[in-house]
């Protein structure tokens, strides 16, 4: 009975221990919970990563698996986007690298370098682990019993959103939901599927404590306060915006959120999505009349049912306010543009119902607008709850415009066609383009004999620097270098206090290891060619000799900047249309933090990494403004339209009359003077110097000699 009893109570200690059991970290070598690249509810770029853990390490490092189990499932796999999966399944593969070779896909932004190995592996207790980026050659079959500690193959790029070699690792419960990745490790874990909840309203005092907090961060990280304001002109202003906070805050308000970006002007600062965003939805009521805003004018667009009459007018004044004045009072909510930048700021008024959202944030149905027109007719709009029925025959034109050199097709990020016998044309909507995309767009561009190209970048976010440069090589004639103090710059290399509010970046980290100092310079300095746009040299294997018109608006940014900023520096492109929404002379970018405010419980993006394209301050590139179009072409109401007819894109028909008119490069370099050797004159002036001073030697030598002589003569008198 005895033995009995102590057998009973081992099986039980056993059963315990196997519940309790703590995985085997899937890296091998690393401690655990090392190197974790992203974890659940931290954002990937701006992409929120709800469930999944993302685990670093060196290609190549072995991928243990971290619990007994059974193989269930065997894919090769190509992870676009966090909720999609390309790739085929199999009952048995010989070798890792054997179907990671053979895999096909025919998708524009597919990239070989992220398709790797996944297994999936049933546990005990109906639990199942997934786990994405292997390679190597190891075999496997369905129904294979695996057990903690065996290698599943070597680290591979599981994710196109991060740049590292890295190990997706996943979790599922018996009904196939996510659940938590980190507690099995023994890890403290940030996965809760749970909608955020926040106060609501969030008081006064949390609030100011947040932007508190947020002001210390942002001091010690973003590399580029002083081209803005000074430490005390930010703090004076960070201390307004506190004491204006008067009243407890609506936990969906975006206004404390819409002022704080405003205050710094910069198209990189970016408030991230969280799943509260996804899930919870407010009522929003907007007016039964849609306005858009151009022309120095409000014009109405479109209207509900009973309103149609109001199609088509201009308005006056809303509610007793000039219609100019109306608009501008939503100016300290435009974001998502750097410095001095006018064009982002006129595209973003356009919107008006955007506007009017943060001008009536408590709208509701009894809420109505009183409008006057220009012939001089007043009257009283209501609002309704949004979604509305609008009708008017500019609506699809508008939705048209809006989305010009925006993806037609998810699959592609370019447009590559013949105009007519002398013009080609060349949409890029995004620089993050995979290595067989880039190469198809160099070929192409390298067989254009075309006399010229228009190249799109209109409404182009920008993305990668390297696949930027790589194009920019098919249009340099020679090293196009005349961009002057390329550089980048933090404001430390390592030890940043504030990353202990960040969920991507540690206080540990050494984040810029190979920044120097420069004597009597604040501040770490990178020179390295590779990361800076200092000199583009030619590519001789795909080269275009034409003429070069690139197409910019307000939503040109980052790499969309650069790459018609590089052609028009060194005088080998002109650009047409409008300023681009990032600065001409730097843009911060690279590393951000992500730093979660604790109490508004909201993520905001903050860039770390200044990167200095151009230092040359002149007419054509005034400081502070996006690079200024060569050809300008004003918003109009016909251009939102989309022409006469519907379908006319106004700024590409101008670009098309610019060539039919022969007119490209201005006849003056506008940066001749810029670039014209410097005389020395501090060199002249110590030359001037130096003569004198050796003349005054030399008379001082000879007034000496002549005294000592006279003094040795002897004076005779004369009688």
């Amino acid at each position: 009975m005895k033995t009995r009893k102590l057998l009973l109570f081992a099986l039980l200690l056993a059963a315990t221990n196997i519940q309790a059991q703590v995985w085997i970290w899937p890296i091998a070598g690393q401690k655990t919970g090392a190197n974790i690249l992203s974890q659940p509810n931290t954002h990937i770029d701006k992409e929120l990563n709800e469930s999944d853990l993302f685990i670093g390490g060196t290609e190549g490092n072995a991928v243990v698996c971290p619990v007994d189990g059974i193989i269930e499932d065997i894919s090769i796999v190509f992870i676009p986007k966090l909720f999609s999966v390309y790739g085929p399944k199999y009952d048995k593969i010989d070798n890792w690298d054997k179907e990671i070779a053979s895999f096909k896909c025919d998708f524009s932004f597919y990239d070989p370098k992220y398709t790797s190995g996944q297994l999936r592996v049933g546990l005990t207790d109906g639990r199942v682990i997934q786990l994405s980026g292997l390679y190597g050659k190891y075999s496997f079959h369905k129904g294979q019993k695996v057990k903690a500690g065996d290698t599943l193959g070597l680290l591979s790029y599981s994710y196109r959103g991060i740049k590292k070699p890295s190990l997706r690792f996943q979790v599922f419960n018996k009904g196939g939901y996510n659940i938590d990745p980190m507690g099995p490790f023994g890890l403290e874990s940030t996965f809760n599927l749970e909608p955020i909840v926040r106060e609501d309203p969030i008081s006064v005092e949390h609030l100011r404590e947040d932007l508190t907090i947020f002001e210390k961060v942002f001091v010690e990280l973003y590399p580029s306060l002083n081209e803005r304001m000074s430490k005390e002109a930010f703090h004076d202003s960070m201390e307004a915006l506190r004491q204006s906070i008067t009243k407890p805050t609506p936990h969906h308000s975006l206004e404390p959120m819409a002022r704080l970006t405003y205050l710094i002007h910069d198209s990189h600062i970016t408030p991230l999505p969280d799943n509260l965003d996804n899930q919870v939805i407010r009522d929003i009521y907007w007016p039964k009349l849609y306005f858009v805003w151009c022309d120095d004018s409000i014009h109405v667009m479109r209207a509900a049912k009973g309103y149609e009459q109001y199609v088509g007018r201009t308005v006056k004044s809303i509610d007793g306010m000039p219609a100019h004045d109306y608009v501008h009072q939503a100016v300290k909510y435009t974001v998502k543009y750097d410095l001095n930048v006018q064009s982002m700021i006129d595209e973003q008024l356009i919107l008006m119902q955007r506007v009017i959202s943060f001008l009536h944030p408590d709208a509701n149905a009894n809420t109505k607008m009183h409008v006057v027109f220009h012939d001089g007719e007043e009257a009283d709009i209501p609002f309704a709850k949004v979604p509305i029925h609008y009708e008017g025959a500019d609506e699809q034109r508008f939705i048209a415009w809006r989305n010009i050199n925006r993806n037609p097709d998810p699959d592609s990020v370019y447009t590559a066609l013949m105009l007519n016998d002398s013009t080609a044309y060349l949409s890029i909507r995004s620089f993050e383009i995979p290595p067989k995309t880039l190469e198809n767009m160099l070929q192409w561009i390298g067989n254009c004999r075309a006399d010229n190209m228009i190249v799109d970048v209109r409404n182009n976010d920008g993305g990668d620097s390297k696949a930027m440069k790589s194009l920019l090589a098919c249009f340099a004639q020679k090293p196009m270098n005349r961009q002057k103090g390329s550089h980048l710059f933090v404001n430390k290399r390592s030890g940043f206090e504030g990353l202990k509010y960040c969920e991507n970046l540690r206080p540990e980290d050494t984040l810029f290891p190979n920044y120097i100092q420069m004597k009597g310079k604040p501040g770490f300095y990178c020179f390295d060619t590779a990361e800076t746009t200092s000199c583009i040299m030619p590519d001789s294997a795909h080269q275009y000799k034409g003429r070069v018109y690139v197409l910019t608006n307000g939503r040109s940014l980052s790499c969309a900047t650069i790459f018609p900023a590089v052609l028009v520096r060194n005088r080998r492109g002109v650009s047409v249309g409008r300023e681009t929404g990032s600065a001409y002379h730097f843009i911060n970018a690279y590393e951000s933090a992500h730093i979660m405010l604790p109490n508004l419980m909201r993520v905001i993006a903050i860039p770390m990494v200044k990167v200095v394209f151009d230092t040359t301050v002149c007419a054509r590139t005034p400081w502070g403004r996006g690079l200024l179009p060569d050809h300008n072409v004003p918003l109009t109401y016909r251009e939102l339209i989309m022409g006469d007819d519907g379908e006319t894109d106004v700024m590409l028909e101008y670009a098309l009359q610019l060539i039919a008119d022969g007119k490209y490069l201005s006849a003056e370099d506008p940066f001749a003077e810029s670039d014209a050797p410097k005389h020395n004159n501090h060199l002249w002036i110590w030359i001037a110097a130096a003569i004198g001073v050796t003349s005054l030697l030399a008379i001082l030598i000879r007034s000496k000699r002549r005294t000592k002589n006279q003094q040795q003569t002897p004076i005779t008198l004369q009688p």
